[in-house]
């Protein structure tokens, strides 16, 4: 019988290229975990088999329950240690990993970061920016008036704006970043890691004319230099 509490490991997954993960993440994964709950256990099976990892997956996303928040706490108090990794990046930024984290320290369980692959940082280390303040929006509203309202309410934030972005709606916000933020240095980075990696740079007022033979392809993570 297992005696005491279990801990809630939160591992960084890669963002892309799997070879993007952390001895420290293999080890725990392999040594540490009773179960691994994610976001999509198809995704994280990939990982997990690339390295020989047989600890099981559960999923736990946006959508899940208050009941198997609790159940998963209920798991970690009988003395059983548990992961949380998202489908990538570092968990709990702008994905379901913050309520299971909050639900784990309520209960007064352990809960410790493995760091790792983060969509934010990697793109702003390689933006050439150099301002130390930096606001993260994730991903901004889906409607374009109101997306517009929230550009127009971060304008007022004097350093590094970074939000999310997906292909569908990548255009749309490159027109509001025009309009809102026309003197400003924008960087793009589009699949970061990936095979057809891509970053550019320009003014904000050139955003489309600059980004016209860019894909509407993957995942975009885009900043502003409003400082």
């Amino acid at each position: 019988m297992k005696m005491g509490k279990g801990s809630l490991y939160v591992i960084a997954s890669p963002i892309g290229n799997i070879e993007d993960i952390t001895l420290r993440a293999i080890r725990i994964l392999r040594e540490e975990a009773d179960l691994i709950y994610c976001e999509d256990t198809r995704h994280t099976k990939k990982i997990l088999a690339a390295y020989g990892i047989s600890a099981p997956a559960m999923s736990l996303h946006a959508h899940s329950s208050e009941t198997k928040i609790r159940k998963a706490v209920e798991y970690m108090n009988a003395g059983n240690s548990a992961v949380y990794m998202t489908d990538s990046g570092t968990p709990s930024i702008s994905d379901p990993g913050a309520k299971l984290v909050r639900a784990a320290i309520e209960a007064g369980i352990g809960v410790i970061p493995v760091p790792g692959p983060s969509a934010l940082a990697s793109a702003v280390s390689v933006s050439g920016f150099t301002g130390k303040n930096i606001i993260f929006s994730g991903f901004l509203s889906k409607k374009e008036g109101r997306r517009k309202n929230e550009l127009k309410k971060l304008a007022d934030f004097e350093g590094m704006i970074v939000v999310y972005e997906s292909p569908y709606r990548i255009r749309g916000l490159l027109a509001d970043i025009a309009q809102v933020f026309p003197e400003s240095n924008v960087f793009v980075a589009r699949e970061m890691t990936k095979l057809y990696e891509e970053y550019l740079s320009f003014k904000g007022t050139d955003a489309l004319n600059a980004t016209a033979e860019m894909k509407e392809l993957g995942e975009f993570t885009v900043l502003i230099d409003n400082g």
